[in-house]
């Protein structure tokens, strides 16, 4: 009888060291990655309620990667789609040395219409800035009517201070402006622009990401697009789709393509 007493007691103890170990793991992912908790909460969300469009004088826009697979976009650009898609952003490469899987394929049916496109780079903190900027030169060759190259920075490094990510993401945007003659887009989250970027970056065209329901995205900024679901619907992708706008106002979207 002590015996399964002893044995209850111990399975006991487990149980609640498990249950511990298990909280502090969530504290930490919600300090270290505040985003997450936002990812979970949009989640729960998405059972109850379909994106809505944020009200404004807006242009319509999706992004994509090989997260949404093989995209069907004649079925995306016929009449009932294309008169709401202005534009599309495709992913075309990460850190220094991924090339997205259906970029060409991507990049190929996008340019057979007239819809403006841009290609992004996924930018990875714990990697070098040189070799990633040159990895996407090695394989995004942009011509008239695209956007200009579009950095995607999202989180900070494991491994250097923030101001030496500062100084890497700054080395990527110089190199490429660089190259293609162009400054670049940057993307990013409201929250991560707010606590890392605002400072050095103002002067970059803003494309940023969130998900709440605000009538803007990042006060107190000029941003020019926004991101504001990726839980959309569209025919001719599989799953969900990131749904973005530019904000028309002094500039047209044909004004930040180039020549």
């Amino acid at each position: 009888m002590k015996r399964r007493r002893a044995k209850a007691n111990v399975y006991k103890l487990l149980f609640f060291l498990l249950l511990f170990l298990n909280v502090l793991v969530g504290v930490y992912v919600v300090l270290k990655y505040p985003r997450f908790f936002h990812v979970f909460e949009r989640k729960m969300e998405s059972f109850f309620e379909s994106p809505q469009l944020p009200i404004g004088n807006y242009l319509q826009g999706i992004d994509v990667s090989e997260y949404q697979g093989v995209v069907n976009w004649n079925v995306v650009f016929k009449k009932q789609n294309s008169d709401s898609i202005s534009f599309v952003f495709l992913r075309a490469t990460a850190g220094k040395n991924h090339r997205d899987r259906f970029f060409t394929s991507n990049y190929r049916e996008v340019k057979k219409t007239a819809i403006p496109m841009g290609a992004y780079h996924y930018y990875r903190p714990n990697e070098s800035s040189k070799e990633q900027a040159e990895f996407y030169i090695k394989n995004v060759k942009l011509s008239s009517g695209d956007f200009p190259p579009i950095l995607d920075i999202e989180k900070t490094s494991d491994v250097q201070s923030v101001e030496k990510l500062k100084k890497g993401i700054k080395n990527w945007l110089s190199i490429i402006e660089g190259h293609y003659g162009v400054k670049p887009i940057l993307y990013t989250y409201s929250h991560f622009y707010k606590s890392y970027l605002k400072d050095d970056f103002s002067d970059y065209t803003l494309w940023i990401a969130n998900y709440n329901t605000v009538k803007n995205p990042l006060p107190s900024s000029n941003w020019q697009f926004w991101q504001y679901s990726e839980e959309g619907s569209v025919n001719g992708i599989k799953g969900p789709v990131d749904l973005n706008v530019f904000r028309v106002g002094d500039r047209r979207l044909e004004s930040f393509l180039l020549k």
